[in-house]
């Protein structure tokens, strides 16, 4: 697996509060890609072939979706695992660095409910 670099090394801005800044970069660059949340959402519970992802995410592309899953596995939230049989079949599931990624997004989806309440009725 390739390791990503720790060190935020694009912001320009003053090293004390690039200090505060750089786990929320990192954060914001593992979850970069508009259905990376959706896929680790609907990974929450289930171990899910690649059909059954697209599936649940009708209008994202193949070629997307496979190109998000990998980034996924390149970065430790999700695995691929391959069964060793014909026709292949490959299921995806969370590792345990995707499963605590669970609480930021129940977070998010706190937010937001409050968001709307404040702002959207």
């Amino acid at each position: 697996m390739e390791k990503l670099k720790l060190e935020c090394l694009e912001c320009k801005i003053e090293p004390e509060i690039k200090e505060r800044l750089c786990p929320i970069c990192l954060t914001q660059k593992l979850i970069r890609g508009k259905w990376k949340i959706v896929i680790i959402f609907l990974l929450k519970d289930n171990t899910l072939r690649f059909s059954e992802i697209k599936k649940s995410i009708p209008k994202v592309t193949q070629a997307y979706l496979s190109s998000q899953l990998k980034e996924l596995v390149t970065t430790g939230l999700i695995t691929r695992y391959s069964y060793n049989q014909v026709p292949p079949k490959v299921e995806y599931y969370l590792t345990e660095e995707g499963k605590s990624f669970i609480k930021v997004i129940d977070s998010m989806h706190s937010w937001g409910l409050d968001y709307i309440n404040l702002n959207l009725k």
